[in-house]
């Protein structure tokens, strides 16, 4: 449920209040979670291609890879550079109460993130030619937790490019990259919800959510210090309304700050996609190609626009 008055003090201020109750009736969590937040956006804040957003959000999270609650507010600065680019400063403070491997901590964090985007696409839900960049680095303060303190950065960037195989929009070929990495702290020093996870849509489909990972020994998820991701995936459009894909998906997460080691999980799938005015409704099924213990032998994935 949300709520959201759109002209605040008659200058363009957004407000929005949201309340969910999470992964009811899903395999990701044990339990139901919740999400309150209130996001404020200033437009044009001190000149006209310039936005200020504050938001504070409540969150507890019951994921069998680790249970969290946590408060936090953060603060964005955007500036729209050009109609593509667009760059980003931030500033967050986070309490969080983390319970992974039956052990549980109480951290205090505090980033600083900058990123930068640029997107020469030509539609944003359903695109078939450009490409986006995107990229993000956090330093990031963490008080409590595995030995009272730590200092790390993670860095992340994301590419994604559409070839119009056909000339007219009905056969394209997507390209997908991820490269993550943190430095500066080892594994247990860096909280588990700032650790990266393979599996789920937006990794590597065809592996449970988060379970494309380094595996503490009761074989559940323990996360990583590095990421990669790729994935390619041809689109076909299949009269005025209906269309089809296949994917590939591959990647690793690593133990150490070092993209491109560990052990690799690739999955494959096919999906198929109703066209309406506000972009495809997609539905995905993927398999894994290499076994993990405690994953399921196939996913699915229902959404708004496509995987990526």
């Amino acid at each position: 449920a949300s709520w959201t008055d759109r002209n605040v003090f008659g200058n363009g201020e957004n407000l929005t209040l949201s309340a969910s109750a999470d992964e009811i009736g899903g395999l990701d969590a044990q339990y139901p979670g919740y999400d309150l937040s209130a996001t404020y956006t200033i437009p044009q804040w001190l000149r006209r291609d310039q936005t200020l957003a504050f938001n504070v959000t409540a969150l507890q999270q019951y994921l069998y890879t680790y249970t969290q609650t946590a408060l936090y507010g953060t603060a964005t600065l955007t500036r729209q550079i050009t109609p593509a680019l667009s760059v980003n400063i931030g500033t967050g403070l986070e309490q969080e109460l983390i319970t992974q491997n039956n052990t549980s901590n109480l951290y205090t964090l505090f980033s600083t993130p900058v990123g930068a985007k640029y997107d020469v696409t030509n539609n944003l839900l359903e695109p078939t030619k450009g490409y986006r960049l995107s990229g993000q680095i956090t330093p990031t303060v963490s008080i409590g937790g595995y030995d009272g303190h730590a200092f790390f950065v993670i860095g992340q960037i994301t590419g994604s490019t559409y070839i119009d195989l056909s000339g007219d929009g009905r056969t394209v070929l997507a390209l997908r990259g991820f490269i993550g990495d943190t430095v500066g702290a080892t594994e247990l020093q860096v909280p588990a919800d700032q650790r990266f996870y393979g599996g789920g849509s937006n990794t590597i489909r065809g592996y449970r959510y988060q379970w494309a990972s380094p595996q503490f020994p009761d074989q559940l998820p323990a996360g990583g210090l590095a990421m990669d991701t790729a994935t390619v995936e041809l689109r076909q459009r299949i009269g005025a309304n209906w269309g089809g894909v296949v994917f590939y998906d591959v990647g690793q997460v690593s133990e150490r700050p070092a993209p491109f080691t560990g052990e690799t999980f690739p999955g494959v799938g096919v999906g198929a996609r109703y066209f309406t005015s506000i972009g495809p409704v997609r539905l995905d099924v993927a398999v894994p190609l290499v076994n993990v213990p405690g994953d399921f032998p196939f996913e699915v994935y229902i959404g708004l626009g496509e995987a990526f």
